[in-house]
């Protein structure tokens, strides 16, 4: 495995008065003492650009980035290292005051450092640290070619991109070779350039038959740009639905890559670097290496000292790793670093040391491999993704009814990115989600994967992605007009683009009273191509949340609405869960004695006192519901103590209130049954069982492996639960991985299996591949929506595509009826009917 490497930060600046400031940072960003300062003339700065620096201008470039203190840190941290463990130098490119030339341009690679492994407290190190470049009896090495030191250079992008890797999806490298292209291009200056065509520098197509191999049977994908050259239309293709990697090998002129002019064609074109830059942070590709002549340089010209080279400008526009060459590439340099690039990479190494390790190919000339990130002090490994975005949080939902206020069921859970993803038509949707996630990026991780899947297929038409756009809400939507809203979508949003729209709202703004159709409406006129708009109510705790998403779901005229429960703190401190307790108990009229400091001690004070909640609305029922929904870290609690400590028939109540919860109802019989008590049907005589709890009792059981004795048994015979539970139970006594096909024959006994447990061993994908059973097509909403199950849905007729929105093939002219027949059952299945109770019917 990979070890971490140590890093040090040092940040480079340009003062007012043109001197060079380097001060060494903490590892939270913070300067650690005054900077060091460098004031080069005219002459310095080109004889340090110059391939033949004296040692005179290298000492004072070596001496200033790297400042006493620096060097006292690296030294201190070169001794730390581990067998296998290296150095990471971050410099940091600061944004600021011009000055005499780029501080990307500045030759960092051949800044001198000790080359001995070993670091003594009298040794080469320790006279480096007191006398820099120009310390006696030290043999140095430069930065670009220390085998234990890593060099990155961090720039401050103009826009961030999410992260995007997801690992097993976001795996393919797409690799464009163009080597073979020559002839006169244009540039974006209308500067006519010559390109010549293959001699003796060219590589050929070496490199990507290196990486081809390197990546065969790793957990990466190739996917060469064919036909080879590369030509423009080619590369944007390739890019669609955003791969791991983009890897180019060609030429490079005047910030742009040269590319074929037209597929099988050596007539060469000018692929601009900002065209480039646009698609790759449009697909979120994370990594580019560019095998390219020159490709990390300054532009050419006095004028180059201040623009940025192209691999500076991928990386300003917000691609998070961008791997460049700084020369010239010899014959031969572009594979041999391409095998140990992805190698490395392969390995699990960071991309920074994978550059490292790549950087021997380039041993004895006077080109390097340059490494940029636009992601100041993060990870440099592929597949870390962004703190709390939607890798972190869960795509699970539940569809809950828009006239009362329900509990959520079950039966009625959806994974969010089928749900908004996998529509026929244009949609609007409402979700109560009190953490307020970033639901935008879960979406557009989603439509990537699925538009890579496609790719992969070969189906892509000449349309475009759908993109998912934030929209923080202002309090009143009216006061929308286009051009508040476009400036709100900036920089991303491009008109005509297919889009859809998550409208981020706090559940504190007001909802009654409001126009939401017309606001709805509003939305559609301003935006063209809007396809899905999800009102995200934020903020505030699950019922707040929830009071407002039915609103708004009320004022839209729909029928229902989504919820995704947040996670809750525990609150096993007997201070906080008495406090927390009396503000539940507050909230639906209920008290208690001072004192109770714990859900034990509230359990047998309930039984002492016999039913103290009776008269309140649902009784002692009604009391744990309404505390579990303000507070379901306490209401849990409470449902725990409970359960074991209850007396009977009274603890029915808690079991009741976990109806439809499969989770809970789960958690209550394991505590039931670990202090041996799990409950007969009998010791809750006089009670009403709902055929909701039957079931949902029934499946608990199942799920937690206690149906082999006499109190399972009594549920399934005694309570008579639905006909799909029924057949739960005889799938269960056949034994392990005894799913089948016929088993998925409807919706109601998938969704019985699910809440089971009882598909865990088993995939719908592979028991129905030609998605013949109603209900794969409701697990298919249920279930995590994984590559499989895009390209399971992808071998679908186009038809039945249609119903997810990835087809076009609604009938036409004459009516084929039993295929609309068909057609209505599968929608049927993909969106099961709401059972609406009457108003006051749940509480």
């Amino acid at each position: 495995m990979a070890v971490t490497p140590r890093d040090v930060l040092v940040e480079l600046s340009w003062g007012d008065g043109g001197e060079l400031r380097a001060a060494l940072l903490t590892p939270e960003g913070r300067p650690t003492g005054e900077p060091e300062i460098f004031r080069p003339d005219d002459d310095d700065i080109q004889d340090m650009l110059s391939p033949e620096s004296n040692q005179f201008t290298l000492a004072d470039l070596s001496d200033t980035v790297l400042s006493e203190a620096a060097r006292g840190h690296i030294s201190r941290q070169m001794a730390l290292l581990t067998d296998g463990q290296r150095l990471r130098l971050r410099i940091r490119l600061r944004t600021g005051p011009e000055g005499p030339v780029r501080l990307a341009a500045l030759p960092l690679e051949r800044i001198g450092v000790p080359d001995a492994n070993r670091v003594d407290a009298n040794g080469p190190w320790q006279d480096w640290v007191e006398h820099g470049y120009l310390a006696q009896r030290v043999r140095k090495t430069p930065l670009g070619e220390h085998p234990r030191i890593s060099l990155v250079r961090e720039v401050r992008p103009r826009h961030t991109m999410p992260s995007a890797v997801v690992d097993g999806l976001n795996d393919v490298v797409v690799v464009a070779n163009a080597a073979a292209v020559h002839g006169d291009i244009t540039t974006r200056a209308g500067t006519t350039r010559h390109v010549v065509g293959p001699g003796p520098l060219t590589y050929g197509s070496g490199d990507q038959d290196r990486i081809m191999e390197v990546l065969d049977g790793s957990r990466f994908r190739t996917r060469p740009v064919e036909p080879a050259p590369a030509d423009v239309e080619a590369v944007h293709r390739a890019l669609a639905g955003g791969p791991l990697a983009f890897y180019f090998g060609g030429h490079h002129v005047d910030g742009g890559l040269v590319v074929a002019r037209q597929p099988e064609s050596t007539d060469a074109h000018w692929l601009d670097g900002d065209t480039l830059a646009a698609w790759l942070v449009r697909e979120r590709v994370p990594l580019a290496v560019l095998m390219a002549c020159d490709s990390a340089s300054p532009a050419s010209g006095d004028e180059g000292l201040h623009e940025a080279g192209l691999a500076e400008r991928l990386a300003l526009a917000g691609v998070p790793y961008v791997v460049a060459v700084d020369g010239k590439v010899r014959d031969g340099q572009a594979a041999d670093f391409a095998d140990r690039f992805f190698t490395a990479l392969v390995r699990g190494h960071d991309v920074d040391l994978a550059v490292l390790e790549g950087a021997r190919a380039f041993a004895g000339s006077d080109a390097r491999p340059v490494l940029f990130t636009s992601r100041a002090g993060a990870a440099l490994r592929l597949g870390t993704p962004a703190p709390r975005e939607a890798s972190s949080m869960p795509s699970v939902a539940h569809r809950v009814p828009a006239a009362v206020v329900d509990r959520l069921d079950e039966r009625f859970r959806v994974c969010l990115k089928a749900e908004f993803c996998l529509r026929e038509d244009p949609f609007t949707a409402v979700l109560a989600d009190p953490s307020g996630d970033d639901l935008a990026d879960l979406l557009n991780r989603t439509e990537q994967g699925l538009w890579r899947t496609r790719a992969e297929r070969e189906e892509l038409s000449d349309g475009e992605r759908l993109h998912w756009y934030t929209y923080n809400s202002p309090r009143n939507l009216p006061d929308l007009t286009a051009e508040s809203l476009h400036l709100a979508l900036f920089p991303g949003y491009r008109p005509g683009r297919p889009l859809g729209l998550v409208v981020r709202r706090p559940a504190s703004f007001p909802a009654k009273r409001m126009d939401w159709t017309g606001n709805e409406r509003e939305l559609r006129r301003l935006l063209p191509g809007l396809r899905g708009v999800v009102f995200q109510v934020h903020g505030e705790a699950l019922p707040a949340a929830r009071h407002t998403a039915r609103e708004i779901a009320r004022g839209l005229g729909a029928e229902e609405y989504l919820v995704r429960a947040p996670e809750h703190p525990d609150a096993r401190a007997p201070e906080r869960f008495g406090a927390a307790l009396g503000e539940a108990l507050e909230s639906c009229g209920a008290t208690l004695p001072a004192g109770l400091s714990d859900a034990s001690a509230v359990v047998g004070h309930l039984n002492d006192a016999g039913s103290a909640w009776d008269d309140l609305p649902g009784g002692e029922a009604g009391v744990l519901r309404a505390v579990r929904a303000a507070r379901p870290d306490i209401g849990d609690e409470l449902l725990d103590a409970h359960a074991v400590g209850r007396s009977d028939p009274a603890r029915w109540a808690s079991l009741w209130a976990t109806e439809g919860d499969d989770a809970a109802t789960r958690r209550w019989l394991r505590a039931a049954h670990r202090a041996g008590r799990l409950p007969p049907p009998e010791a809750f005589r006089g009670v009403v069982l709902t055929p909701t709890m039957v079931d949902t009792v029934v499946l608990g059981l199942l799920h937690t492996g206690l149906h082999t004795d006499d109190v399972f048994r009594a549920w399934l015979e005694e309570q008579r639960p639905s006909d799909a539970v029924v057949a739960a139970a005889e799938v269960a006594a056949r034994g392990e991985h005894a799913v089948r096909a016929e088993d998925l024959a409807s919706p109601e006994h998938a969704v019985a299996l699910d809440r089971a447990g009882l598909l865990s061993g088993s995939d719908f994908t592979v028991l129905d591949p030609r998605g013949q059973r109603l209900g794969s097509w409701t697990l298919l909403t249920r279930l995590p929506l994984t590559t499989s199950r895009m390209a399971w849905v992808l071998d679908r007729s186009p038809a039945r595509r249609s119903l997810v929105g990835l087809g076009s093939g609604r009938p036409s002219g004459v009516p084929d009826y039993e295929l609309l027949d068909e057609l209505h059952d599968f929608r049927q299945a993909l969106r099961p009917s709401l059972f609406t109770p009457p108003a006051g019917a749940w509480t």
